[in-house]
């Protein structure tokens, strides 16, 4: 990891920036400082949320208990629980998980904060824009856990950004003439990779959608959250998804996998 002292204009003259190495220390710290500004206005729950929900509501149980793997701020979880549905989240950082806890204890089917050894198994999982940030030297102790925690013939609902081009994604940093992806992503995946990813853990592809997690295309048509006069019209992406049938809609900027905890 470079250390973050200032440069002299010198050396950051005549030397090519460098990529910074994330540690989990270094992308707890990152998390940490970035739930403190109003760039969690940004994060995929608080923007997409809605919508994924939406898209995936004929999956989600509601006799049933849902996880949310990855919770950060607990956007998805709080618009879940607004719906009636019974949520847990999981959490790593035990700043956020506070946080959590605190922000969503006045609803009485928030069920509770999930710890890494805590064995329960779950009807449906959620990792929404999750697997993207895990690091090499914890990935595969993060799908265990995931597939752990779901019950056999259980789903497993993922997200990621679709074939990104993480250099895009770069930020620089003058201070320190270091580059480090913008919103932490390390790693990128197509439909494909993702799946025989998954695969590798024990999850059976039911469908892969490639979709644009826009609320102008999904709200409208959502009895909950959208206008009555538009939820008996609804568009084909909706009913195509309802039916577990590969779709792509919209700027498919986003990967929609639904996988099954093989019995």
């Amino acid at each position: 990891m470079v250390d973050s002292e200032i440069l002299s204009a010198t050396e950051a003259n005549n030397a090519p920036p460098r990529r910074i190495r994330w540690t989990p220390a270094l992308v707890e710290r990152f998390w940490q400082g970035f739930s403190q500004t109003r760039l969690v206005e940004h994060s995929f729950s608080r923007q997409g949320g809605r919508s994924l929900i939406i898209a995936v509501d004929h999956l989600l149980p509601r006799s049933g208990e849902v996880l949310d793997y990855g919770a950060g701020d607990g956007d998805l979880v709080q618009m879940m629980c607004e719906r009636g549905l019974k949520v847990s989240a999981y959490e790593p950082s035990e700043k956020r998980s506070e946080t959590l806890r605190k922000r969503l204890e006045k609803y009485p089917n928030f069920l509770e904060i999930i710890k890494p050894e805590t064995k329960k198994c779950f009807d449906v999982v959620i990792a929404a824009e999750v697997i993207e940030h895990m690091l090499d030297e914890q990935i595969d102790v993060c799908l265990r856990r995931i597939h752990s925690f779901v019950r056999p013939g259980g789903l497993l609902i993922a997200t990621a950004p679709n074939n990104e081009d993480l250099d895009l994604g770069m930020a620089y940093c003058p201070i320190s003439n270091t580059l480090f992806h913008r919103w932490q992503h390390v790693r990128s995946f197509t439909d494909r990779t993702l799946a025989d990813l998954l695969s590798q853990y024990g999850f059976v592809e039911i469908a892969s959608h490639h979709v644009e997690f826009n609320d102008a295309l999904f709200v409208p048509y959502d009895p909950f959250w959208g206008s009555d006069e538009d939820t008996n019209n609804v568009p084909s992406h909706i009913v195509e998804l309802r039916a577990n049938r590969p779709v792509r809609m919209g700027a498919e900027n986003n990967l929609l996998y639904i996988g099954r905890h093989k019995i």
